[in-house]
């Protein structure tokens, strides 16, 4: 559980320690001049970047960021303005905000507002791949992992390395046959590296996987640093969508606007067409909506995916407050039967997530939480909460291009240099995707007005169903799950429904006489093995599904449209290669195809 265990930093003459490894995060006599001669002037930058229009750079150990935000103020002084930077880093032990901010106040005045720019998006320190876009030009992969681990599952072509762990004698693990094996792996041809070590461990051990070594001053009071080039043959690579190329996107709900609004970011042009005549017509259109990773007993692909997914949903919505009226006041899933107060527990061990971010509690500590009497232990999520869906939508698609009442039939007229399906269901009704496993699933909402018990409530209850802490005076209960049912009309059996679904559970409401005064049902799309879609479609070139997140489109639906930039732009996943994998509509010709069966066949 390496991301639970607190990491102290001990602050002396400027240079912060890890309690972990004994050793100092960079030098105390001057942290941004070993930065500068290290890793800066080791690799040959700025120089090295010139004329290319995208640069990768690779880190063993992000600590304070120190490098990373050194390496963010040369780019954006010497590269061009359509230049881009790719920063990927690794980190198994992640600081607080608070420890990096105090790390690097020396130079916060050097640094300018980049520091507090980042922390602003800082990860949820949980386990996993995390994608944060901080400016047009400046892309950072920030990896909460064992680098052993973390580095087999990343795609990238690196330009260059900043080899930044721990001393090699304290620190073994960073400096292993593995991480030089995937160094050889990731690199593009002639792509550079630098580091402070000059152990011999090390440099045999770069040269066994294919680098030059060549021995340098070092700085301060070590002698000799080292520095070198990959030997190895250019990789092919697939060519990158030009930044500008316009993007269809059928269907305007939440897969489809937030894969606008991202890759906008990214600089590209999307258009989206929309069968009704607003966005959010269908499952995405309900006025409230509580937002939760995807819980699985093990950390595994599907976790990998929705784990950071739900970080990268926070960090996004963070920034957009009232505007999507969002309400981060924390969650409690109950568990009212043992299968999940078996997961919980499990989930709560095996996901590797800081203990600020998660919780077991007991029922008295649950009843605390909650402001009334919950009679189980319960899983507590302190990050989680709720968001307008609408509003979310509509806010995705500011500034972007729609076209309404655009009923889609025929994708061979489109004129656009990409397209990309998120219309649910309905994307298997083009002829040549009918084998994808698309199930459409009913959910209808209950909208009820609080109660002198129910306005007690202070944060989300989950329970197999779920009640929203009060807004504007009212709760959100639900939702119903019909895989059988084909219309979206709100049913008065629904309603009822939900609110016996709520009184089981939740006992002190068990007396209550609800007002009903709304209710909403759509359609969602689920597949049979509960993973999402998202990925190329096999043999159409630059057309692309985001769909499937069944309820989980508010989380899932921003991860899977950074994935898909990454895929446009050629540049490193936000996602493992086996969590990308596990995604990719292609899985089901797969498949079949290992079953001898020939019904599920492209067109």
């Amino acid at each position: 559980m390496f991301l639970q265990i607190s990491i102290i930093t001990i602050f002396m003459k400027g240079a912060p320690r890890s309690a972990q490894f004994d050793d100092i995060y960079f030098s105390a006599e001057n942290g941004l001049e070993e930065t500068a001669h290290v890793f800066l002037r080791g690799n040959n930058l700025p120089a090295a970047w010139e004329g290319k229009p995208s640069f990768t750079i690779a880190e063993t150990g992000f600590g304070t960021g120190l490098n990373f935000f050194s390496v963010w103020k040369l780019f954006e002084e010497h590269a061009s303005a359509d230049q881009t930077l790719d920063f990927i880093s690794v980190e198994k032990y992640p600081l607080s905000p608070q420890e990096i901010k105090q790390a690097l106040e020396p130079w916060q005045e050097f640094l300018g507002n980049r520091v507090d720019l980042f922390l602003a998006q800082y990860p949820l320190r949980i386990a996993g791949f995390h994608r944060v876009k901080l400016t047009p030009q400046i892309t950072l992969t920030l990896i909460f992992d064992d680098i052993n681990l973390a580095f087999p599952q990343l795609e990238a072509n690196v330009d260059c390395w900043f080899l930044d762990g721990f001393t090699p004698a304290k620190n073994p693990d960073m400096w292993s046959d593995i991480v030089f094996r995937e160094m050889a792996r990731l690199s593009a041809a002639g792509a550079s590296y630098a580091t402070f070590t000059a152990a011999g461990d090390v440099r045999r051990a770069l040269a066994s996987a294919g680098f030059s070594v060549q021995k340098q001053k070092g700085f301060g009071h070590k002698r000799d640093m080292i520095a070198g080039r990959y030997d190895g043959q250019e990789k092919p690579s697939k060519q990158p969508l030009k930044k500008g190329a316009r993007i269809a996107i059928i269907g305007g709900g939440l897969a489809g606007t937030s894969c606008a609004y991202v890759l906008k970011q990214y600089g590209y042009d999307p258009v989206i067409y929309e069968a009704a005549d607003t966005l959010a017509s269908g499952a995405s259109g309900n006025t409230l909506g509580l937002y939760n990773p995807r819980f699985s007993k093990l950390r595994d692909n599907l976790s990998d995916f929705f784990a950071p997914a739900y970080a990268q949903f926070i960090r996004t919505v963070k920034q957009m407050g009232d505007a999507v009226n969002y309400v981060p006041c924390g969650a409690l899933h109950l568990m009212n039967d043992p299968d999940k107060e078996t997961r919980y527990r499990a989930m709560a061990k095996n996901w590797l997530w800081h203990e600020n971010h998660i919780a077991v509690l007991s029922s008295a500590q649950a009843s605390e939480i909650a402001g009334i009497k919950i009679d189980y232990d319960a899983l507590y999520l302190p990050d989680s909460g709720s968001v307008s869906p609408q509003k979310l939508c509509e806010f995705y698609a500011r500034d972007i291009e729609v076209h309404f009442n655009s009923e889609i039939d025929d994708l061979s007229k489109f004129t656009e240099d990409a397209i990309i399906l998120t219309c649910g269901p309905a994307i298997k009704d083009f002829d040549f995707l009918s084998w994808l496993p698309l199930d459409a699933v009913r959910g209808q909402v209950t909208k009820i007005t609080s109660t002198e018990n129910t306005k007690n409530l202070k944060c989300n209850l989950h329970y197999g169903g779920y009640i929203s802490k009060a807004y504007e005076g009212s709760h959100m209960i639900g939702a119903t799950f019909e895989k059988w049912v084909r219309h979206t009309e709100v049913t008065e059996e629904n309603h009822q429904d939900n609110v016996m679904n709520l009184k089981k559970n939740v006992a002190i409401f068990q007396n209550e006489d609800f007002e009903i005064t709304a209710g909403r049902a759509g359609m969602r799309a689920a597949t049979n093995d509960r993973f999402p879609v998202v990925g190329a479609v096999p043999e159409h070139d630059n057309m692309f599904i985001s769909a499937a997140f069944g309820s989980h489109g508010l989380v899932g639906s921003v991860m899977a449209a950074h994935y898909l930039a990454d895929l446009l732009r050629s540049g490193p996943f936000c996602l493992p290669i086996e969590t990308s994998n596990a995604l990719i509509p292609k899985r089901f010709l797969d498949r079949a195809k290992k079953k001898g069966s020939h019904r599920a066949q492209p067109c």
